[in-house]
């Protein structure tokens, strides 16, 4: 039996955004599958944890030596890691594996992946599932802004900051991958984005998002029940919104949008997930915004078949899962070109981009599509019909296994 680390450098919570679900949907669909492999996964946690969740697959969670929670009060609000050069007890673990999985490429423990990879002679692969770079920019200038005005002036709008430390991290990203035997590039992301070196190409393969329609599928609802339980009229339009309730996923322009159309027509905006600017969000759009923070899977699905668009704004994204999941269900996705419009094959099709970045324009193109009964009709039954997703066991077979059997031969 081959022993397999992975190493997913983020906290093992209910909250955990797409990055974590991605490693947790493909454990728990193999769990009891590939009796040749041992599959064991390192998370961030509160202290040294294990648990077995099936007869290959083993979590585990380990507490951060300095994690980027210290962050918070410079307004840091991102997913938690840890920003140690190494973790020494991780470096001695790994030892005991044939081969070592990083999921980041940048912080501690794909740092630790690295020095044990070439310090105990042990092949190592990686994979990227978040845009970091776009993150950093953002909260670099976030940051600065709290400072006084002439050292923002200085280190962002003249040494542009934001923009340098992220080409930095890019860089550093290539230079990791040049140490992998191969790397797992997310489908949503542009290679000239990132700037690949030639010698780094020839070792990277896209790598796609599963999707369990035993839960996301297109299903018949007690319709009358959900409105009663979000306090919803028969006349009310329903927007949804699903994600980290954070302005980096745009929910600010959805509560101005909001604000609009309910002037226009009668409306209600859900916006589903973990609760980070809420109270901002109802500031802005006022009534009939309601926040119903973290729901399960089978309530989401619900609300997918309930609403009568999936609306997403978000401009950071890689290929956001929570928009195959809504099309998965029939739910049309109205989203930013470099967020969800990612998964989206036609604008008009099977979803719709709208690529100015303004309330405006957007209220006005959802009032549209939403006084445009046939063109919904057409657009769910051709996502319904046409958007086939692979299953998580079939991701993990396709893009991990295939290719960790080639390099442990």
């Amino acid at each position: 039996m081959k022993n397999i680390a992975i190493l997913v450098d983020l906290e093992l919570t209910t909250y955990a955004g797409g990055h974590v679900k991605f490693w947790e949907r493909v454990s728990y669909s193999v769990k009891n599958s590939y009796k040749k492999f041992h599959f064991s996964l390192f998370f961030l946690g509160d202290s040294y944890k294990k648990k077995k969740i099936g007869k290959n697959v083993t979590f585990y969670t380990l507490k951060p030596i300095i994690s980027s929670k210290v962050l918070k009060p410079l307004g840091v609000d991102a997913d938690a890691t840890d920003l140690f050069p190494i973790n020494p007890r991780l470096f001695v673990i790994l030892k005991n594996f044939d081969l070592i999985h990083t999921t980041d490429q940048l912080f501690t423990m794909a740092k630790t992946g690295l020095y044990a990879s070439r310090f105990w002679k042990i092949p190592l692969t990686t994979s990227l599932h978040t845009d970091t770079p776009s993150y950093s920019g953002y909260y670099i200038k976030k940051i600065f802004k709290k400072f006084p005005r002439f050292i923002y002036f200085l280190l962002i709008e003249k040494m542009k900051l934001h923009h340098r430390i992220p080409e930095k991290q890019k860089l550093r990203m290539n230079n990791y991958l040049m140490h992998c035997d191969k790397g797992m590039i997310n489908d949503g992301i542009p290679f000239k984005k990132y700037k690949f070196q030639s010698d780094v190409l020839d070792k990277i393969s896209k790598l796609s998002r599963g999707v369990d329609q035993n839960i996301f599928k297109r299903k018949k609802i007690d319709k009358n029940y959900f409105l009663k339980k979000y306090e919803i009229t028969t006349e009310d339009k329903i927007i949804l919104f699903s994600g980290r309730i954070h302005e980096l996923k745009g929910v600010f322009l959805l509560s101005k949008t909001h604000k609009i159309l309910k002037k226009q027509m009668k409306i209600v905006s859900i916006l589903a997930g973990q609760n980070i600017h809420g109270n901002k969000c109802l500031e802005i759009g006022g009534s009939k915004i309601k926040l119903i923070g973290y729901v399960d899977q089978n309530e989401i699905s619900n609300l997918y078949n309930l609403c009568d668009l999936f609306v997403f704004p978000s401009k950071y994204e890689i290929g956001p899962q929570v928009v195959l999941e809504a099309k998965s269900c029939g739910a049309i996705p109205v989203v930013y070109p470099t967020g969800g419009g990612k998964r989206i094959s036609k604008s008009g099709e099977d979803g719709i981009i709208i690529s100015k970045y303004d309330s405006a324009v957007w209220a006005s193109e959802i009032k549209k599509i939403l006084n445009d009964k046939k063109k919904i009709n057409y657009m769910r039954n051709k996502i319904l019909n046409e958007f086939k997703p692979m299953s998580w066991n079939r991701i993990f077979q396709k893009f991990f296994i295939d290719e960790w059997n080639l390099i442990l031969k």
